[in-house]
C-alpha cells in the first residue's frame, strides 16, 4: 500500500503544471466556500444573539399554560432548589427570574398602555447591558421602589427622571393593582416597540404591585451560544416538575428560525453549484491524465501489474490531488478567518445607521465553528472519490492489448 501511495505521489508531479493548476482551482474553491459559509453562519449567530439578548434569552422555564395564555394566573412559584440546579448545569451562564404583565400608565393628562417587566436588575444587566442604555437619571437596584422607563414612552407622557409615574392594572387572582413610582431613569431600548411602551421595575416591586408574591412568569436562561441550547434543554427537562416546561429561542421565535433555514438552504445551493463546477474541472483534468497514460497502463499491465493495482494507484492519485487542494485551501483560510473574527468587517454607513437604530452591532461577523471548514474538506474528498471511481471503471474496461499498441 505504501508503495502505491509513493508511486501515486510521483505520478502527480510528472506533469507539474497540470497538477498545480488543478490544485489552485481547488484551493480557491475551498477558500471561497469556507469564507462564504463562515460569514453566513456568523451573521446567523449574531442575529440570534441579538434577538435573545433583547428579550427572550436562549431558554425560558414557564408554566405549561403560560406561552399560550400570558396571564398572571399562569405564573410559577419560586423554587430555589430548581433554580440552583439549573444554574449549576454545564454551559449555563446565567439564570434570572422575570415577572411580566401590562398596565395603564399615566402622568398628568397623558396616559398609555405599557409593558411592565419585573427584573433582577443586576442579572438582567448581564443580558441586555441595560445600565449602559440609560440616557437620563440612574439605573435601578434590587431594592428600588422606583421605575425605569423607555425613552419613547417618556416623550409620549412628557415625563422625566424624578417625576412620578402612576400605573393601574389587574393583579394576581384578579385583584386591583395601582401604584405610584418615582422615575429613576430613562433608557433607550434597542427594540423600537419596547422603546415606546416598556417599564422596568425591580422584581420585588413588581410582585408587590401585582400582588404576585414569590411568583414569576418565567425564568430566563442564558448559555454561551445557541449551539448549546438543545443539550441544556434536555438536562432541564429531566428535573422539571409536570406543571413546568422549558422553551428554547427557536420555539419562541419560529419565524426567525424559518428565515435562517431558508437563507441557509440558498447558501448551500450556491456552494453545490460552485463544487459542481470544480468537480467538472477535476474530472476533465483526470480524464486527460487517464487518456494520456493508456499506453503506460498497457505496458505496466504487460510486465505483471494487475488491473486492480493500477486502479488502486489511480484512486490514490486522484484523491491525493483533491485533498492536497483541500488542505492547502484550509491552511490559507485559517489566518483570513482568524483575522476577520478578531476584526469584524464594518458595514456600509447607511446600513450601519439602520442596524445601530435597532441596537445591532454594525459589523459583519464570521463563525469559527470547526465543522464549517471540515465539511469543505469532506466535500472535496467525496467529489474526488466519485471521480476516482468513474476513472477506475474506465481503466477496468480498458483493452490492454489495444492500449499497448496505441
Amino acid at each position: 500500500m505504501w508503495n502505491n501511495i509513493k508511486l501515486a505521489w510521483r505520478n502527480l508531479w510528472r506533469n507539474k503544471r497540470r497538477t498545480l493548476i488543478t490544485t489552485a482551482s481547488i484551493v480557491f474553491s475551498v477558500l471561497f466556500a469556507s469564507f462564504m459559509r463562515a460569514v453566513q453562519e456568523g451573521s446567523y449567530d449574531s442575529m440570534i444573539d441579538n434577538m435573545v439578548k433583547f428579550y427572550s434569552g436562549y431558554l425560558q422555564v414557564q408554566d405549561t399554560a403560560y406561552w399560550d395564555e400570558k396571564t398572571l394566573e399562569n405564573t410559577i412559584a419560586y423554587d430555589s432548589t430548581l433554580a440552583g440546579k439549573i444554574s449549576n448545569m454545564k454551559d449555563v451562564r446565567l439564570v434570572t427570574p422575570r415577572l411580566e404583565s401590562f398596565a395603564l400608565s399615566a402622568y398628568e393628562e397623558n396616559s398609555k398602555p405599557v409593558f411592565v417587566m419585573g427584573i433582577d436588575p443586576e442579572k438582567e444587566d448581564g443580558i441586555i447591558k441595560l445600565s449602559e442604555k440609560v440616557k437620563k437619571g440612574s439605573f435601578i437596584s434590587s431594592n428600588d421602589k422606583g421605575a425605569l422607563i423607555a425613552e419613547g414612552l417618556s416623550k409620549f407622557l412628557k415625563i422625566g427622571a424624578g417625576d412620578t409615574l402612576v400605573m393601574i392594572s389587574q393583579g394576581y387572582h384578579g385583584v386591583s393593582a395601582a401604584g405610584k413610582f418615582a422615575v429613576r431613569g430613562i433608557f433607550k431600548h434597542p427594540n423600537p416597540e419596547f422603546n415606546n411602551n416598556m417599564v422596568y421595575l425591580s422584581l420585588k416591586t413588581a410582585q408587590d404591585f401585582y400582588s404576585a408574591y414569590g411568583r414569576y412568569t418565567s425564568e430566563v436562561i442564558m448559555v454561551n451560544d445557541h449551539y448549546e441550547v438543545d443539550h441544556v434543554k434536555r438536562a432541564i427537562q429531566e428535573i422539571l416538575p409536570p406543571d413546568k416546561t422549558v422553551m428554547t429561542w427557536d420555539e419562541m421565535y419560529p419565524e426567525l428560525l424559518s428565515m435562517i433555514e431558508g437563507d441557509r438552504a440558498g447558501g448551500i445551493i450556491m456552494l453545490w453549484i460552485l463544487y459542481l463546477v470544480i468537480g467538472f474541472g477535476i474530472f476533465g483534468t483526470v480524464m486527460m491524465m487517464v487518456n494520456e497514460r493508456k499506453r503506460e497502463f498497457g505496458v505496466i499491465n504487460a510486465v505483471g501489474m494487475r488491473k486492480s493495482r493500477i486502479n488502486v494507484m489511480l484512486f490514490a492519485e486522484i484523491v491525493m490531488l483533491g485533498m492536497l487542494g483541500a488542505v492547502l485551501g484550509l491552511v490559507l483560510t485559517a489566518p483570513i478567518i482568524g483575522y476577520f473574527y478578531a476584526n469584524p468587517m464594518p458595514m456600509p454607513a447607511e446600513m450601519a445607521e439602520a442596524m445601530e437604530a435597532y441596537g445591532v452591532e454594525p459589523y459583519m461577523f464570521v463563525s469559527i465553528r470547526p465543522m464549517i471548514y471540515i465539511n469543505q474538506a469532506l466535500t472535496i474528498f467525496i467529489l474526488s472519490s466519485v471521480i476516482a471511481g468513474i476513472m477506475m471503471i474506465t481503466v477496468a474496461r480498458l483493452d490492454m492489448v489495444k492500449a499497448l499498441r496505441g
